[in-house]
């Protein structure tokens, strides 16, 4: 999300690799009720060198759906209700300011002030959602409730302009609130587009900061032009830039890390695939993943790191040289981790 002319579907052309022709292209008019939509698969060596070793019919990759909002603010500064249920729905929003100097976009380049305008937005829908709750318990008569009170507390933070944070609420208050959906409670990733000819940052990566937000650089359309070059191509345009690697392999990587995921890891004759979870979630949860009746009828894990497995040359060779091991439902499940389900439905 962000204010026009941020360069929003810039950046989302550059993550999904999409032609600008292919998709709206940047900065052209949308309806806010639609926003692109695209499956980004996340690369992993672990998946391709497990699939040489196993050779099945198939392979599959994570992916994280990403979503092109266009965005409307409300004339009191929030988000309109046409945009604001789809950001509901996100695990993490991404805010995109606009950090580069052009002549041909008319108003003045602020990334702080832009950046403001977005959580100020975002920090006012949340506040109206709680209003709007608190006053219908108050005519319910049951201001005495734990809702209320937290509520009341929620409304006070962010009367005060504050972020709710992914640390304000307690897992009691998790369960109550879940329905709200409070965007200030969810992982913010602050992307600035600095363009062919940046402006400055430094106030923009101090104020992010300061609110403990992730500030991620990109560079406008040189970098989506060239996420839709062939791969081979692309990494000497990047070394010209001073860029390690493509915009999508570095923001996937800050997704994980915002959001806290793991990849495990299933093989076999049919199909290798990597199953994205937050990190340590318990096996049987993992296993459900898969498929609900293996978390159903969780027995035990059988659990091999991927590294060792290949290796070894195989399971038979992997349970034979004593790296596999058993685990039960409660076994926190790492990122590399090789799970074949035991089950009984």
């Amino acid at each position: 999300m962000g204010l026009p002319r941020a360069g929003k579907t810039t950046f989302f052309n550059a993550l999904s690799e999409y032609h600008t022709g292919e998709q709206d292209r940047a900065g052209g008019a949308r309806n806010a009720n639609r926003a692109n939509l695209a499956d980004i698969k996340v690369p992993d060596e672990r998946v391709e060198r497990l699939y040489d070793l196993f050779k099945p019919k198939k392979k599959a990759l994570a992916s994280v759906c990403f979503k092109d909002l266009q965005l409307e603010l409300t004339d009191e500064g929030g988000i309109a209700a046409a945009s604001l249920g789809q950001l509901r729905s996100a695990d993490a929003l991404t805010l995109i300011v606009r950090a580069f100097q052009n002549d041909a976009v008319a108003h003045t380049v602020d990334p702080l002030r832009d950046f403001n305008q977005l959580l100020d937005a975002i920090v006012f829908s949340d506040y109206e959602i709680a209003e709007k709750r608190i006053e219908r318990l108050v005519k319910e008569g049951k201001k005495a409730e734990r809702e209320y009170q937290r509520l009341a507390k929620i409304r006070e933070h962010l009367e005060q302009g504050r972020l709710l944070g992914r640390e304000f609420f307690t897992p009691e208050d998790r369960s109550l609130f879940s329905g709200f959906a409070f965007l200030s409670a969810k992982p913010l990733i602050v992307v600035a587009n600095t363009g062919e000819k940046s402006a400055d940052t430094l106030p923009l990566q101090q104020a992010a900061g300061a609110k403990g937000l992730t500030l991620f650089h990109f560079q406008g359309v040189a970098e989506m032009e060239i996420a839709q070059l062939d791969p081979d191509e692309q990494i000497e345009f990047l070394e010209h830039m001073g860029i390690d690697e493509p915009v999508k392999n570095r923001f996937l990587r800050t997704i994980y890390t915002e959001l806290n995921l793991v990849s495990f890891l299933t093989a076999g004759e049919d199909e290798v695939r990597a199953w994205s979870i937050p990190r340590d979630t318990p096996a049987m949860q993992a296993a459900g993943k898969i498929h609900s009746d293996l978390e159903r009828g969780f027995i035990r894990a059988e659990v091999v790191e991927w590294n060792r497995l290949l290796e070894a040359g195989g399971f038979k060779e992997a349970k034979r040289n004593g790296v596999t091991r058993l685990e039960g439902k409660d076994y926190p499940v790492k990122d590399g981790d090789v799970l074949t389900i035991r089950f009984n439905v």
